[in-house]
Formats: C-alpha cells, structure tokens, sequence
C-alpha cells in the first residue's frame, strides 16, 4: 500500500509540474505583449497630447537645462508601469529558478 501511495504522489506532482510548465509558457508569452501595448500606448500619448510646456509658479519647469514638454509626462509614466512589468517578469524567473 505505501508503494502505491508514493507512486500516486509521485504521479501528482509530475502532473502539477506540467500545468506549472504551462502556466510559466503563458507568463512568458505575454510579457512580450504587454510591452508592445506600452509601446502602443506611448506612441498614442506622443501624437494626442499637445506640445505644450509644463509652466510652474508662472515659469517653464525645467529639466537638466531644458523645459519639460507636456508630452513626457505621460510617456514617464507609461516608462515606470513597462519598468514595473520588467522588474515583476524578472523576479518571477527567478522564483522560477529557486523551485
């Protein structure tokens, strides 16, 4: 009884570790297009939004020397949600990796 126990665990982990496998393929394909909508949606940003100046206090905002156009605020924040998928993607390889 006990050999036919550990086959039936064995035999359920294996089956476990394959929809794990699959669940792993799914993440990966779509981290690719989630960047891609990133991509979309900064290039929407970069025609919709005005090419206007960031005016602070009555004055241009300025950024190492140059005025911050309108425009980038958006595409910043576009930036930090694709980064925060980067980060989020590495770490679940590696948390991959540990099992």
């Amino acid at each position: 009884m006990d050999k036919e126990a550990h086959l039936d665990r064995e035999a359920a982990k294996a089956a476990g570790a394959d929809r794990e496998m699959h669940t792993r393929s799914e993440l990966e394909k779509k981290y690719p297009v989630a960047l891609a909508m990133f991509a979309v949606l900064a290039v929407l940003a970069w025609f919709t939004v005005g090419n206007g100046i960031v005016i602070v206090d009555g004055r241009p905002l300025m950024l190492l020397g140059w005025p911050v156009q309108l425009r980038l605020i958006p595409i910043a924040i576009l930036a930090l949600f694709a980064f925060r998928t980067y980060v989020a993607m590495q770490a679940d390889r590696i948390r991959r990796e540990k099992d």
